[in-house]
């Protein structure tokens, strides 16, 4: 607990009532979570226009003095272990039970704020209230050290066993702390409790890069090993090109009548002039293939053709000397004859009576063959 006079509150409540844009001094703060802070009890006013107009409602009979404690206020937490097992929901129902406690103790009335911090390493609450006693303001009767410790005592009966809180040792010689030296305290725990667990995990990152670096290793040599098959496969490449470019020259010089007279000139040029002749023989052996194949296309591509001159010379004739036949086959299977039909050689027109003759007797020819059909299934049905 500490206590503040009139000149040290806006201080208190700017760092208490923080939001996203104040500038934060302790590196513990994450800005980003501000916005997650919440009030258990919150006032629509600051501190100071609360803090006055409760010296009115008391109607003092003379003004507080300059150096008055005006303000009491309680930092109340716990460590990250007890908060590590609670729900956003159960923290903030323990920190109401801790609101509820003060405001039955001291009276809602003169409650300040109580705001949460969870913006912070370890989620706690800062509850700030009036001094007053019996309707005067007496922050020395109030919060003496007798007082405080009975404070610790019934607030551990009341909030800390429902919540397995163990109460600080009694007639403890601790020294009690500032905010200040409390939040740094704070730090240094929290500092050394990462510190070991950074230790962990930098012993089990060491392993994995001590793991990393052999894998490395490993596939290091078996880059080596393929570079230098790669390499090896590269110069085999190179000679064989080299060679092939030797005998191209060799052979070409041959074709030109250029005779070599070394022994190895003449033996590239009898290995150059032997591959050509092998490829020419391959050639030709295609050639012959394909002029077999193109020959045979020819010859059913031509008998084709003289079958289609054929069918046109015989339906030229049907039309000729049939035409009134041609016109009923015509009519009756169009698409197929149409084809073969020449544009000028359409059958002759025939008069529309007689085009509707034929259209009926096609008709009725078409019905009688169906009654014939139907006939035969239903006898060889009986």
């Amino acid at each position: 607990m500490e206590k503040y006079h009139k000149t040290d509150i806006y201080p208190v409540e700017k760092e208490n009532e923080r939001d996203e844009n104040y500038e934060a001094n302790n590196p513990q703060i994450d800005s980003k979570i501000t916005r997650h802070n919440y009030h258990t009890l919150e006032r629509k006013c600051t501190y100071t226009q609360f803090i006055n107009k409760r010296i009115e409602e008391l109607n003092l009979p003379t003004k507080p003095r300059k150096d008055a404690v005006l303000m009491a206020f309680f930092v109340i937490g716990s460590d990250r272990e007890f908060f590590k097992d609670l729900t956003p929901y159960e923290q903030e129902r323990f920190f109401e039970d801790c609101t509820h406690y003060f405001a039955d103790k001291y009276g809602e009335e003169n409650i300040i704020s109580a705001v949460v911090h969870v913006d912070e390493t370890t989620p706690h609450m800062h509850l700030n209230l009036m001094p007053i006693r019996n309707g005067r303001i007496c922050c020395k009767d109030l919060f003496n050290h007798t007082a405080l410790t009975k404070l610790q005592t019934d607030f551990h009966e009341a909030v800390g066993k429902r919540w397995g809180l163990e109460r600080g040792k009694e007639g403890s010689d601790s020294k009690h702390l500032s905010t200040a030296e409390y939040k740094a305290n704070k730090i240094m725990i929290n500092a050394y409790k990462d510190a070991s667990e950074i230790k962990s995990s930098a012993q089990s990152e060491l392993q994995e890069i001590k793991e990393a670096v052999k894998k490395a290793e490993a596939h290091y040599d078996d880059t080596i090993s393929q570079i230098q098959t790669a390499k090896e496969q590269r110069d085999k490449l190179v000679a064989e090109r080299e060679a092939e470019a030797d005998y191209a020259q060799e052979l070409e010089r041959a074709k030109n009548g250029e005779i070599a007279h070394s022994k190895s000139g003449m033996k590239a040029q009898i290995v150059a002039l032997t591959v050509e002749n092998k490829s020419l023989a391959e050639e030709n052996k295609r050639l012959k293939k394909d002029n077999s194949f193109l020959f045979d296309s020819y010859q059913k591509e031509k008998r084709m053709h003289d079958n289609y001159d054929k069918a046109i010379k015989a339906i030229s004739l049907f039309s000729e000397k049939e035409p009134e036949a041609f016109a009923r086959v015509f009519y009756r299977a169009a698409s197929i004859l149409q084809p073969f039909i020449p544009t000028d050689d359409r059958p002759a027109p025939i008069a529309r009576n007689r085009l509707r003759e034929i259209e009926e007797e096609i008709k009725r020819e078409q019905e009688k063959s169906n009654k014939k059909h139907k006939d035969s299934n239903d006898k060889d049905g009986k």
